[in-house]
């Protein structure tokens, strides 16, 4: 099903994440909750505090939608694998939840401008700058070799489904295993065999995911990486 779903975004044309699309709303919301509480602050208005906490429920709500479309990703792209920057943005993730929850909470019961309301609003802000950080590491640590428009649809294929793992054609997990130079690009009989059969930490992609058509545009774009 999940696979399915992106599929018919690849069919209207779409082949990137659907988190991207999501994560800039409650990294805005929560920006806007500080910038709002802290000018409570300083103007001594309150009004401007409640619309802080307004904001920090719509953010909250937001990112329960946001970690939903990056599991998703994760699943499809990453095909569940535990990179070091997903692990770090999981940890964050649940973080931020229990931050949000605990000042959607406390603005209920505290004054708008309680200093423990301003520091959830604070430990929220540097949770969310983390969490850019790591994201903006797998997004432009997972970017392909460029080649010429020939090989383009090998490097779709690539971009899709391996980057994640294999960032400019080397291997995030063992870097000693870098797809560049290795072995299993002898031959295609070869490749397409590990590609359908690997070792782990390395997930099967079976023809329903990477098509024999698929997988030989992916070897000839890697292959002429490696030459």
């Amino acid at each position: 099903m999940l696979d399915g779903f992106y599929h018919a975004l690849e069919a209207i044309g779409y082949t990137h994440p659907i988190h991207p699309t999501q994560v800039n709303m409650p990294i805005g919301l929560v920006v806007g909750a500080l910038v709002l509480a802290l000018a409570a602050v300083l103007s001594k208005k309150a009004h401007l505090a409640v619309s802080a906490r307004h904001v920090v429920i719509v953010a909250f709500f937001f990112l329960i939608v946001t970690a939903g479309a990056g599991l998703m990703d994760w699943l499809h792209f990453y095909s569940g694998v535990w990179l070091f920057p997903i692990k770090v943005k999981v940890v964050l993730a649940v973080f931020l939840f229990f931050l949000l929850g605990a000042a959607v909470l406390a603005g209920g019961r505290l004054e708008p401008t309680s200093p423990v309301l301003i520091s959830l609003y604070v430990l929220s802000f540097l949770t969310v700058v983390a969490l850019g950080y790591f994201g903006a590491n797998l997004v432009f640590g997972g970017r392909t070799p460029p080649l010429p428009q020939q090989y383009h649809a090998g490097e779709t294929v690539y971009r899709m489904n391996c980057c994640g793992c294999h960032p400019y054609g080397g291997n995030a997990i063992k870097p000693r295993k870098a797809v560049l130079g290795s072995d299993k690009l002898d031959n295609f009989p070869k490749f397409v065999g590990w590609l359908r059969d690997p070792r782990a930490p390395m997930p099967p992609f079976p023809p329903e995911r990477i098509s024999d058509a698929q997988a030989r545009q992916l070897y000839q774009y890697v292959k002429n990486l490696h030459d």
